[in-house]
């Protein structure tokens, strides 16, 4: 249930669509609350879905101006992601990555046998990845559900967060695979380190609303996954991401590197909170 006033939007829980949240923070003049009933994180109230879609022409070049950054950024996502779908699937069938940006995930897809296609809201990311002769298109999931194709894997690399009802874009999601097909997401965990950085006082914009319109724990991806009717959802640390500037590489490389240790000796039971993870689930047959 959403309540209109202007453009600003009061929303309830996407997960459990209960009213009843606290305040985790503010930033951008923006409220981040925790709904007390299931612990899913979200912006509320938000920008309109007019006022959001206008947001994002220039989002990626305004994150980093030079776009083989971001693929400098990824490369050990994607090469995760990749060799986990082939572990997985014995045939190389069609893999979409929704959010492609530049398309660096189709062109590695492509690479490694896939017959790999991206779709993406941003004009000038498209006509990038068209220009390398990539089968990238600008198109949303809702166009995407309707056209009737099907693939054999899909892939939404940071994309479910800026989403304004991600339970409802998983369904559309989970139209266009084919039963067995394997959907892979990768999300951010910001709340346990705002909360770490609340307590000492230290001003932060690591939610970057309105950009960012809710935050996946493993347990809220899982149940998220569950209610949207796939199946086997299991979260990974599922790589690192590679930031350019040496102090946020030396602390993304710290913190993935200890994630990675306590998932692999645990037997993938321990996942250190705070630290970007990927989500694997698949349409039952």
């Amino acid at each position: 249930m959403v309540s209109t006033h202007s453009s600003i939007l009061h929303t309830n829980c996407n997960l459990c669509e209960s009213s009843d949240s606290n305040r985790v923070t503010v930033q951008n003049s923006f409220e981040i609350v925790e709904c007390q009933r299931c612990g899913f994180v979200y912006v509320n109230p938000r920008p309109d879905a007019s006022t959001l879609s206008g947001l994002y022409y220039d989002y990626l070049s305004n994150k980093m101006e030079d776009p083989f950054a971001w693929k400098e950024y990824m490369e050990d996502v994607f090469s995760w992601t990749a060799s986990m779908l082939e572990s997985r699937l014995c045939d190389k069938g069609r893999v979409l990555d929704i959010g492609c940006g530049y398309g660096f995930f189709v062109e590695k897809a492509c690479q490694r046998g896939w017959d790999g296609s991206g779709i993406d809201i941003s004009e000038p990311a498209v006509l990038s990845a068209k220009e390398r002769g990539l089968d990238v298109e600008r198109r949303t999931i809702e166009e995407m559900a309707a056209s009737g194709e099907t693939f054999d894997a899909i892939t939404m690399f940071y994309v479910l967060e800026h989403l304004p009802d991600p339970l409802a874009t998983l369904k559309l999601v989970k139209s266009i695979l084919r039963p067995g097909g394997i959907l892979v997401l990768r999300l951010p965990h910001t709340t346990p380190i705002v909360k770490l950085l609340d307590l000492f006082k230290v001003k932060n914009n690591l939610y970057d609303p309105p950009f960012h319109l809710c935050d996946f724990s493993p347990k809220t991806i899982n149940v998220m996954l569950a209610k949207a009717g796939y199946v086997d959802s299991k979260t990974y640390v599922g790589g690192k991401t590679l930031p350019l500037s040496i102090f946020p590489l030396l602390i993304s490389r710290t913190f993935s590197s200890i994630a990675e240790l306590l998932f692999t000796i645990s037997g993938g039971r321990l996942l250190l909170p705070g630290v970007s993870k990927t989500t694997v689930a698949v349409k039952a047959t």
